[in-house]
């Protein structure tokens, strides 16, 4: 997995957690959205249950050498994909990070609000010792909208547009397929997409855990680090 992760930018975690644990997030009131009246949640951090969820999956990242020992988990987001909600997501990387106050550094750009709380684009220096970390809690076959990314990009640094459509032109796309209770481990700065789910009766939730370093320079502090 170390050596996928560093060369290809993501890594997958086969049977990371067992039935009975996935079942009990699934079922969780913030998780399991009966009504299908919303995509997600980006703040579920702050949700005690999440937090244990987040060490625990730290200590275990950090045990296989996919994670420095000293990384805090500084966001969870749940995407919740489904016939009520579906959606496709253009060719991208993830550039924003959570954190507790605007700072006044030109390094840092696109400031942002979501969900009430502040986000900016660092510099790629900080990127790229970030790692996301998704849960499946149900299976994602290639019906169900799967995340499909470009293999190695993540050395790339930002890329804009047009390089990034260049780029996936000349190396191609894997699309990402995942069982409930597998982890997909993956680089903020790999490019990624996915198209909208094709399989009516399906269903995709992914709990996305944020990683990285307790302090992440340019003066800035994480909203939120555990």
């Amino acid at each position: 997995m170390r050596d996928s992760l560093n060369e290809r930018g993501f890594a997958l975690w086969p049977d990371a957690l067992g039935p009975a644990e996935v079942e009990t997030l699934a079922s969780r009131p913030a998780v399991n959205d009966s009504t299908e009246d919303d995509a997600g949640d980006r703040d579920l951090l702050r949700e005690p249950w999440c937090g244990e969820l987040a060490a625990a999956l730290r200590e275990r990242l950090s045990g296989a050498g996919l994670l420095a020992a000293d990384a805090v988990a500084v966001q969870c987001t749940l995407f919740r994909k489904s016939a009520g909600r579906n959606w496709k997501v253009t060719l991208h990387q993830d550039l924003s990070i959570p954190v507790a106050a605007r700072v006044d550094d030109a390094r840092l750009s696109a400031w942002s609000r979501k969900q009430g709380g502040a986000f900016v684009q660092p510099p790629p220096e900080l990127l790229e010792r970030l790692l996301a970390v998704r849960l499946h809690l149900d299976d994602c076959g290639a019906g169900d909208g799967p995340l499909r990314v470009v293999p190695g990009s993540h050395r790339h640094g930002r890329l804009d547009a047009d390089a990034a459509a260049a780029l996936r032109a000349a190396q191609g796309e894997t699309a990402c397929t995942a069982r409930r209770g597998d982890l997909l481990i993956m680089r903020p700065l790999l490019l990624h997409a996915s198209s909208k789910a094709t399989r009516p009766e399906g269903r995709r939730r992914v709990l996305h855990f944020l990683y990285g370093p307790r302090e992440p320079g340019y003066a800035l502090h994480w909203s939120l680090a555990i």
